[in-house]
């Protein structure tokens, strides 16, 4: 019998993002291991309540409480290193940038490779450019010019699901999207609304905010709890057109790309650099240059065009997780 490989993953602690990663790396014969940043409650220890108020409250110092947390998070991160035992072969940090420097140097010493994925832009998250030296091999999804030891790697799709789909709905397509609400991306949604209201299309727009949005948009739909990726999933399965509005601190194609390849969905996005890609066809995704919506009502009622199969199978995550492992420094 082979003996499988040991995966450890570390990663925030986002929606049901880690059970997905865990359920592809076993489908590719990886003994996996999961660390996120949900650690155990802080409490206080011994005298270090009566230490704080007098610390806070006599010398004005607010910092004292804040170095106990961040201690007590790196020690139930240390915890979760020493509990798994042995030598792993491959340790994945996503998000590297939320966990202390002491802790990734620690996976250094539990691992034949440490690798880093950034999935959000770097320079969303500058800080994470003082963990770029940390890592055997330090991979995201942007073109990091600047950077020469930053690979660049796509996003992916999880091959380990189903890839069910439905006929595409020439008649009436439904657009589907759902994000964060920051103010650009509601300038574009707003103008993006305007310019296909009066198509025969039904729009399902999501948009999760944390503080009220200043003016609301009837046909968009306001939550307040994210949607899991689970249910993210099945509305995408349900739609025809995914949208995509790119982040203007974000230099590569977000995930909705690979769902739509996956999923055989239309896109429509004014990330122009999509185009450089061997997946884009014109009849599948609609790129928005310039505001320039000529054109849309064509595209929404052509059918979708298969892809190659091989095309496809590139973009997936077991395609992707190979090619990150087997990196060269």
């Amino acid at each position: 019998m082979i003996k499988k490989e040991k995966f450890l993953l570390v990663m925030p602690d986002y929606s049901d993002f880690p059970k997905l990663f865990l359920d592809n790396l076993e489908k590719e014969g990886f003994e996996t291991y999961l660390i996120t940043d949900k650690v155990s409650k802080f409490r206080y220890k011994g005298a270090e309540s009566i230490k704080n108020f007098f610390v806070k409250n006599i010398l004005r110092n607010k910092e004292y409480k804040q170095d106990l947390i961040k201690r007590h998070f790196l020690e139930d991160l240390n915890k979760s290193i020493s509990a798994i035992e042995g030598e792993l072969d491959y340790i994945l940090v996503i998000r590297p940038d939320n966990f202390p420097i002491p802790f990734i140097q620690n996976l250094k010493k539990k691992t034949k490779k440490l690798i880093a994925y950034q999935w959000d832009g770097i320079e969303k998250f500058p800080e994470v450019k003082n963990y770029f030296n940390l890592f055997d091999s330090f991979f995201c999804f942007e073109n990091v010019e600047s950077q020469p030891n930053i690979k660049s790697i796509t996003n992916f799709y999880f091959d380990h699901l189903p890839p069910a789909h439905k006929e595409y709905n020439t008649e009436k397509p439904r657009l589907y999207f759902v994000g964060l609400y920051w103010k650009s991306r509601e300038e574009k949604i707003d103008r993006f609304i305007a310019e296909v209201s009066d198509l025969p299309v039904d729009l399902s727009i999501f948009i999760q905010y944390f503080k009220e949005p200043e003016k609301r948009n009837d046909k968009i739909k306001y939550i307040q709890n994210r949607i899991s990726f689970e249910e993210n999933l099945k509305l995408v399965k349900d739609s025809d057109v995914l949208l995509d509005f790119v982040d203007p601190l974000h230099n590569g194609l977000s995930i909705r790309f690979f769902e739509g390849m996956y999923y055989k969905k239309k896109v429509i996005t004014d990330n122009i650099m999509v185009k450089k890609y061997n997946f884009y066809h014109p009849d599948n995704i609609f790129v928005v240059e310039n505001n320039n919506y000529n054109n849309i009502d064509q595209f929404l009622h052509i059918p979708y065009q298969e892809l190659p199969e091989e095309i496809v199978k590139q973009y997936g995550f077991s395609n992707w997780i190979r090619e990150i492992i087997q990196d060269k420094k």
